[in-house]
């Protein structure tokens, strides 16, 4: 499997830069900023509290109440280290001339969302209970990220205690659906939180996933700004696979909470600093080129256990012949 893609390369994925041209750069503007829960749980602690409880997000909040800290350049590393496909709802990366998948088995896995579009969650319809959000909804009005940084939150010890926990919640959905925080955020996110059974039945893993593989997609083009670039999405679920699919990563950037085999959703089981450099991840991709485990596949089970669960397809997905042969070359171990 350690020449899957490096040989026969007409049969194969192309890389996105090719071996050892990978520009560095960590100026990565990640649209998914965890400190907006540090801004709740200092002004609005109770409602912070009680969202935190509920099973719905309280796995992605634990990343942050964990203090797992982001690594742009390790994330960095691997949007560089792209294979091109024509698949339009999986990734695959390269790591150490092994390739990974990120698809929505790897992303369930990591952070637990629920990825099945039931049709339980009607936008249309919505009770106005004369509070912040319904006024604002009536009204047509605005509100973003940074709008809740530095005026609502200052004003929400005002609100009815049900406005306050539609606000925390209405946070924790922006970071899933991250895009810049000056940017207005769609009714449609008030109106779910304005019933928490519909907010609770929504597939939020099946959306924020979908946001983020286009939001990696869209960053291809400015990987080489020597500056910075954008990247829409939730972030933070990428780096937890980076750490889960290959454990030296893992090991570099942080540490296990609980060290038992599959802990389920895996971002939950992470602290650390997420420290590393451009030339502690090249070493450790030379390191797991030689010795290094990669796991190409995860799923909410174990590793390398389900290929492909019909729970996580797409009827709009793309056959690509290239993406098959690599994946028979990872089922027969090609070396």
């Amino acid at each position: 499997m350690g020449n899957a893609v490096a040989g026969m390369d007409s049969d194969l994925p192309k890389r996105l830069f090719e071996e050892g041209a990978e520009p560095l750069g960590d100026k990565i503007n990640k649209c998914a900023r965890m400190s907006i829960l540090k801004v709740l749980a200092n002004n609005i602690a109770s409602e912070y509290a009680e969202v935190k409880r509920d099973p719905l997000f309280a796995n992605i909040m634990a990343i942050h109440e964990n203090r797992l800290h982001f690594s742009a350049k390790m994330v960095h590393s691997f949007l560089t280290r792209q294979l091109v496909t024509a698949k339009k709802h999986e990734l695959w990366f390269v790591f150490a001339r092994r390739p990974l998948r990120f698809s929505l088995q790897e992303f369930h896995a990591v952070t637990g969302l629920k990825c099945i579009d039931d049709g339980n969650s009607d936008l249309n319809n919505w009770v106005d209970d004369g509070g912040f959000w319904s006024r604002l909804l009536k009204s047509r009005g605005k509100i973003s990220l940074e709008m809740i940084r530095k005026k609502h939150i200052k004003e929400a010890n005002k609100w009815t205690r049900l406005d306050r926990l539609r606000l925390v919640y209405f946070c924790v959905a922006g970071l899933l659906m991250a895009v810049d925080e000056k940017t207005w955020v769609s009714h449609d996110y008030i109106k779910l939180i304005m019933d928490f059974d519909k907010l609770r039945a929504y597939p939020w893993g099946l959306r924020c996933f979908d946001h983020l593989v286009k939001g990696v997609i869209k960053a291809r083009s400015e990987l080489s700004n020597p500056i910075s670039y954008v990247l829409e999405g939730f972030a933070y679920a990428l780096q937890i696979w980076i750490m889960e699919a290959i454990p030296d990563c893992g090991i570099l950037l942080g540490k296990k909470l609980n060290a038992a085999d599959h802990i389920f959703p895996r971002c939950a089981n992470w602290s650390g600093a997420a420290r590393a450099g451009f030339v502690e991840i090249i070493n450790l991709e030379n390191a797991v080129l030689k010795t290094g485990l990669v796991y190409c596949y995860i799923s909410s089970a174990g590793n390398m256990d389900v290929i492909d669960s019909a729970e996580f397809t797409w009827n709009d997905e793309m056959r690509d012949e290239r993406v098959d042969m690599m994946k028979e070359l990872i089922g027969s171990n090609y070396d």
